[in-house]
């Protein structure tokens, strides 16, 4: 959310949004929000359909959410939808738009132009002069003067976990099932050959330091000191309480996941845990290193992709926190419901899966946006 584009057109406008979501949305309402003649981001939320009952829910929270962005006046609507709208009259989805309108000027936003991009062409809401046939290519015309080549996926693409080779999601879960017969019961570690048993003391050993583990697996991964510290960190993302400490250590560094660490520890004796340290958790607190985070969710669906599936809510709610930390809530919300479709109970998961359905998001993301 943090770039600033200077747009002259709707036309000029529709072709920056991709760049300003990264992706071409589908089915979405998307909204620019401005400071004078400047855009400062891009917000998106899923299509409602026209007789939902939800269009004042959905309006206010995508206003709500251009409200909180600093020193914006106005906004600019997008609906992109599979409707026709060459020689639709009215246009599609245009109660929505009257929900958004009305939204917009009760908060005192005013707004700059409502756009409707659809299966066969393109036109506005408010600009009679725009009405007629303007077809999708003329989007594409205006794109080549633009730094950056459009994105040709949509909002969902990326959210699919990467492809393992089947020797490694063996190796990865013989390895998890090793360690837990480690700690089990001393008499069945004899039914492990030896260089298994080593293998399994060798993850123990990464998880004996959880904050120096957390940050090591930021660090480009070799192998097979790779693989044992994947397998360290796939154990500790099953645990909720090393799983809060990477958490909060890769929202902030590793003096913060020292402090959560010891907070996690003291805190069953009856020891307060800090409110500090918790603020990053709902979005709240000091700015992270958004491309952090994006290291770290690489590392999480790498660990996801690998991993068991009766063992992979962890890693699939690590990934779920840390897209909505860095603003993707389609694929927050994706990671959420892999992970409650696996263990329906998933605390991290369902608090995600409710983040995300509401369209709350960081409070962070809107400190990004150049004031």
């Amino acid at each position: 959310m943090s770039t600033v584009i200077r747009v002259s057109s709707p036309l000029s406008l529709l072709a920056m949004v991709p760049r300003l979501l990264h992706c071409t949305p589908r089915r979405s309402l998307v909204l620019i929000p401005f400071a004078k003649s400047r855009s400062l981001a891009a917000l998106r939320v899923d299509l409602p359909a026209d007789d939902s009952p939800d269009l004042p829910r959905v309006a206010s929270t995508v206003i709500g959410m251009a409200c909180k962005v600093p020193l914006a006046d106005a906004v600019t609507v997008v609906v992109y939808t599979d409707d026709a709208v060459v020689g639709s009259d009215p246009l599609p989805h245009g109660a929505l738009l009257d929900a958004v309108r009305e939204r917009a000027h009760i908060c005192g936003l005013r707004i700059v132009d409502a756009l409707v991009v659809g299966a066969n062409g393109w036109s506005s809401y408010l600009d009679p002069a725009i009405a007629g046939e303007h077809g999708l290519d003329e989007i594409s015309a205006a794109g080549p003067e633009l730094p950056e080549a459009s994105p040709d996926h949509d909002q969902a693409a990326g959210a699919s976990l990467p492809t393992v080779d089947l020797a490694e999601k063996e190796r990865l879960g013989r390895a998890l099932d090793d360690v837990d017969r480690l700690l089990d019961i001393p008499r069945r570690r004899d039914r492990l050959s030896v260089s298994r048993r080593r293998a399994a003391e060798a993850i123990l050993d990464e998880l004996s330091d959880p904050p120096a583990l957390f940050e090591s697996v930021l660090d480009p991964l070799s192998t097979p000191d790779g693989r044992h510290r994947l397998a360290s960190l796939a154990f500790a993302l099953e645990r909720p309480m090393l799983r809060d400490v990477a958490l909060m250590q890769w929202a902030g560094d590793i003096t913060a996941g020292d402090a959560v660490f010891q907070a996690q520890t003291r805190f069953p004796d009856g020891v307060g845990y800090p409110e500090d340290l918790a603020r990053p958790m709902w979005g709240e607190g000091a700015q992270p290193d958004l491309d952090r985070l994006l290291l770290a969710l690489e590392r999480c669906r790498q660990v996801a992709a690998t991993t068991p599936r009766s063992r992979r809510p962890g890693p699939l709610a690590a990934c779920a926190w840390l897209a909505w930390a860095t603003g993707r809530g389609t694929h927050a919300a994706f990671y959420a419901q892999s992970a409650l479709e696996i263990d329906p109970e998933h605390g991290l998961g369902a608090i995600v899966l409710t983040l995300a359905d509401s369209g709350r998001l960081p409070e962070w993301l809107f400190e990004r946006v150049p004031r």
